[in-house]
């Protein structure tokens, strides 16, 4: 029974670490994004004479502070509970478990592979597709 506990507890360690690390590259890409973003925001209020009221500064800090909340970055999971405590949780919670299905995980990580392929290769003039 306790080869099974350790198990499980190795598992959630490794299941954290990563969710952890997805995290913490989805702040990285928000911050460097931001970081341009604001300085062109603050200069146009500037410029615009919006310096006693930011209007476009502040749009981008409330912007900034509703990803990270999405993000939660420092939550973590509370063990035995099914409910993710952010957006991103859900999404990842939803990846694990269609994953860990023994009758679907193996294509669907087949199909995400594909996705994945068709949506990153470059096409036949070099450039990278959008997603779109």
């Amino acid at each position: 029974m306790t080869d099974q506990s350790d198990h499980e507890t190795r598992w959630r360690l490794v299941r954290d670490v990563v969710v952890f690390q997805i995290k913490l590259g989805m702040e990285a890409v928000l911050d460097l994004t931001l970081i341009p973003v604001s300085l062109a925001a603050a200069a146009m209020d500037f410029l615009l004479g919006n310096w006693r009221r930011p209007r476009w500064f502040h749009a981008v800090l409330r912007f900034g502070e509703r990803c990270e909340h999405r993000i939660d970055l420092w939550r973590v999971a509370t063990p035995g509970m099914d409910v993710p405590q952010s957006e991103v949780d859900a999404v990842l919670h939803s990846i694990e478990t269609l994953i860990r299905n023994p009758r679907t995980g193996p294509d669907k990580v087949r199909e995400l592979r594909r996705w994945a392929a068709t949506k990153l290769a470059p096409s036949d003039d070099g450039e990278v597709p959008d997603g779109k």
